[in-house]
């Protein structure tokens, strides 16, 4: 019988993403700008809006980027000949556009 090996992803992440502080939080969304990134999954075509409406309702003078003006970012968009691409991509959107803050996903 031929010996099999498996390569197994750790829950915690990388040994690399270990030990990276998280940008401080923002004292106010008011005068901010806000991308939504969607990831395709669980109807983000429905909840984004609502989202986005509250947040303007809450903060006034906060400004939304819609998921539709942002790069899709889905788990195939991930893959690792995709990756770095889309994230590039993603990145390069959220800098023109100026965004301080980015609401991700859309979970199950």
């Amino acid at each position: 019988m031929q010996e099999q090996i498996y390569e197994v992803a750790s829950p915690v992440g990388s040994p690399s993403a270990q030990g990276k502080r998280l940008a401080p939080r923002l004292d106010t969304l008011e005068g901010k700008t806000i991308g939504i990134i969607w990831n395709g999954s669980f109807r983000g075509e429905v909840s984004f809006p609502i989202i986005a409406d509250m947040l303007r309702q809450r903060f006034p003078t906060v400004t939304v980027i819609p998921y539709t003006e942002l790069p899709l970012l889905t788990v195939s968009s991930l893959q690792p000949s995709k990756k770095a691409e889309s994230l590039e991509a993603v990145r390069a959107a959220l800098v023109q556009r100026r965004c301080d803050a980015v609401i991700t996903g859309n979970g199950f």
